[in-house]
């Protein structure tokens, strides 16, 4: 059972304090609004970033795909890396999540840097019962190297959650077991319960693309450190409400308005993408009729910087609400 908040960290299972969540944060002033949504992210404790004795593994995918950024259709291949919870069975059913890098990163790294972070994160918090045994792929936009400029990856960015849908998916969940039935369309929008995705600078512009056109395959959604760039580059940023309306109609248009979706965002206070995503989020919160503390929350890391560091923390805070340990 999820505990409504407004704006705020994990209250059910947390136990911290929150703001009132009866405030029409239509009628605040700006720096009201920032009051109602900011909450302090919770640091992972300590010995989350050594080895588990019960590890999991991490599989290389090579898959087919094509070129969705130029729209050419051409074949092309793409790698993603898949980290498997220890003791995976095929006979039971995992949630999964897919995580994107930022730019000038790999689908290899967010496993890999900081010395597997990430890794041996999700490694401890499925042995200390902090979230379920669950599965993580880690995809790229980047065609084999990334632009020289970062915001000239917005066309890849783009691309991507297509490529994921199309043609990652359903090699992954077919090959992994999922709660997809089938890897087709229809089986991929059934299982969407047990499915985020999340992504960090350039993968939090991905994330926001999968919510505008895929958000029939995806029920949560993790962008960190990035805006939505829909209606252009740093649009959110630069143009919050338009944004907003943008992203509310795209709801209202889908079946799943109220509480059918569930968006975590976050960044560090001294990201440089700090205010790109929090003005973004301010314009959306003028919305409580789509966007509330039903289907949204922001967090920041206090001092954290637009780098790989900060994101095990990030994600130690998001994957318990996404999936909780269910006791069995």
């Amino acid at each position: 059972m999820r505990r409504k908040v407004m704006f705020s960290i994990l209250q059910f299972c947390l136990c911290l304090p929150v703001a009132s969540c009866g405030t029409d944060s239509g009628s605040l002033t700006p720096s009201e609004v920032v009051a109602e949504l900011v909450s302090e992210t919770l640091p992972v404790p300590d010995g989350y970033g050594q080895e588990a004795d019960e590890r999991g593994s991490i599989v290389c995918i090579d898959y087919d795909t094509r070129d969705y950024a130029k729209g050419t259709g051409a074949a092309r291949t793409n790698t993603a890396y898949v980290c498997l919870p220890y003791g995976y069975d095929a006979q039971r059913r995992y949630n999964i999540l897919y995580f994107v890098h930022g730019h000038y990163s790999t689908a290899a790294s967010t496993f890999e840097d900081e010395d597997g972070a990430v890794r041996k994160l999700l490694d401890q918090m499925i042995a200390h019962g902090d979230i379920d045994p669950m599965i993580v792929v880690t995809p790229s936009y980047n065609y084999r190297q990334p632009t020289p400029n970062y915001a000239d990856a917005d066309p890849y960015c783009r691309a991507l959650p297509q490529e994921l849908v199309n043609d990652l998916i359903p090699v992954v969940e077919s090959r992994y077991r999922t709660y997809a039935e089938t890897t087709d369309r229809e089986g991929i929008e059934a299982s969407r319960d047990h499915r985020a995705i999340g992504g960090f600078s350039m993968g939090a512009v991905t994330t926001w693309y999968a919510f505008d056109e895929t958000l029939d395959a995806f029920r949560y959604f993790m962008p960190v450190s990035g805006d939505c760039w829909s209606l252009g580059r740093f649009a959110g940023m630069n143009r919050p409400d338009e944004t907003a309306a943008y992203l509310a109609e795209r709801v209202q248009q889908s079946p799943y308005a109220g509480n059918g979706f569930y968006i975590w965002a976050a960044s560090g206070t001294n990201d440089s993408a700090y205010s790109e995503i929090l003005l973004q989020i301010e314009g959306m919160a003028r919305l409580p009729e789509v966007f509330n503390d039903g289907n949204m929350t922001f967090h920041q890391k206090e001092g954290a910087r637009n780098e790989f560091r900060p994101i095990p923390e990030y994600l130690y805070n998001a994957l318990p609400f996404f999936f909780p340990k269910i006791n069995e």
